[in-house]
């Protein structure tokens, strides 16, 4: 038997089903029209309740497709989309732990579709047989689509937890979970690790441990430019030519120097002395 806690939380969904119109989740909920190409039919409360019959439907009537939402498969609808004609109908059965079924468009995922369906809250948090239910019936061939409004711990919509009826080429169920992922699952900044057909973690840095990490990974600083080559040695002034005479053996002569080897004014008119001999001036 299902404790009477949560029969009394499944107890809610017999009252938000008045006239064909789905009643919000929460106490007073405005109602939401259910006539976006499909048809509520009955509701079962779960835990051995008895069908409850909310709308005749068409005289047609077709196959009944079952869908399981959440359960032991995780954030996911199974199957999680079919084709389904006019008449057929297509029961949702509720498992753990606590899952919508919520009507939206496929250009936004994971936003109310104004004026479709919404089961509200529906939670069944140990598997309870039979689990809470609801028929509805197909009244288009037109693509129909659908997601999970939990938002508790995280967004089961951004996980990829959406179904459709009747996806198309051109409107795949496989583009429809890729735009919900991407609206509303991971950022593309965060770094993640999943494993095939696991659950996703997300690793966020707190800012000290960023700016450790930051500190931690930085480059090596730059290795210091090579010294410069020195400039190479001035090439040697270049020289002029002396003069001389000899007179009796002995040299009357000039040296060859370079040009401003001596200061300025040094030497002129200067005469004798040692040889390799400079004024005191040149010094």
């Amino acid at each position: 038997m299902m404790p009477a806690a949560q029969m009394g939380q499944m107890g809610q969904m017999g009252q938000m089903w008045q006239g064909g119109n789905l009643m919000g989740a929460s106490a007073g909920g405005a109602g939401i029209s259910v006539s976006v190409g499909i048809t509520i039919i009955a509701i079962n409360n779960g835990g051995g309740s008895q069908w409850q019959q909310v709308n005749q439907g068409m005289g047609q009537t077709g196959k009944t497709i079952q869908v399981t939402v959440g359960g032991t498969k995780g954030l996911v609808y199974t199957p999680p989309t079919v084709n389904a004609e006019v008449g057929d109908m297509v029961q949702f059965n509720f498992m753990s732990k606590n899952h919508t079924v919520t009507q939206s468009t496929f250009p936004v995922p994971c936003k109310k579709m104004t004026g479709g369906l919404d089961s509200g809250f529906q939670a069944n948090l140990d598997n309870t047989m039979p689990p809470p239910a609801f028929k509805m019936q197909v009244m288009t061939k037109d693509p129909l689509w659908f997601y999970c409004r939990q938002k508790t711990p995280t967004s089961h919509c951004g996980a990829g937890m959406v179904f459709s009826i009747n996806p198309t080429a051109d409107k795949t169920q496989d583009a429809f979970v890729q735009a919900a992922m991407a609206q509303n699952g991971t950022s593309a900044g965060s770094m993640t690790a999943a494993a095939a057909g696991g659950s996703t973690t997300t690793i966020v840095a707190s800012p000290a441990a960023a700016a450790a990490t930051t500190m931690a990974m930085a480059p090596p600083a730059a290795a210091a430019p090579p010294a410069s080559a020195a400039p190479p040695a001035a090439a040697a002034p270049p020289m002029v030519q002396g003069s001389g005479s000899t007179s009796g053996g002995s040299c009357s002569c000039s040296c060859l120097c370079g040009v401003a080897a001596f200061p300025a004014g040094a030497g002129i008119g200067m005469v004798g002395g040692m040889s390799g001999a400079m004024p005191m001036v040149a010094m």
